[in-house]
């Protein structure tokens, strides 16, 4: 089984359980794998989440920083 990392918090785990997050800085788009509590964390300190489609996993969390009301929107209600 293929142990990995948490990106945030330097947990180990298996590469299957963690989630992926996209953000922007400046130009560049930023992917992470972090753990489901940090992804917690990171879905309650921004702005607004939405779903995307991942690189290395099915699905992402995109995130647009920024204190706000962590509004949350599903992937199947993209618009």
């Amino acid at each position: 089984m293929d142990k990995t990392a948490c990106t945030r918090c330097g947990r180990e785990m298996p590469l299957k359980r963690l989630k992926e997050v996209v953000h922007e800085e400046g130009r560049s788009r930023i992917r992470r794998l972090v753990c489901s509590i940090c992804l917690d964390q990171i879905m309650n300190e921004s702005s607004r989440v939405r779903g995307v489609v991942g690189t290395q996993k099915a699905a992402a969390a995109h995130i647009d920083h920024g204190v706000g009301s962590g509004e949350r929107q599903s992937l199947g209600q993209r618009g």
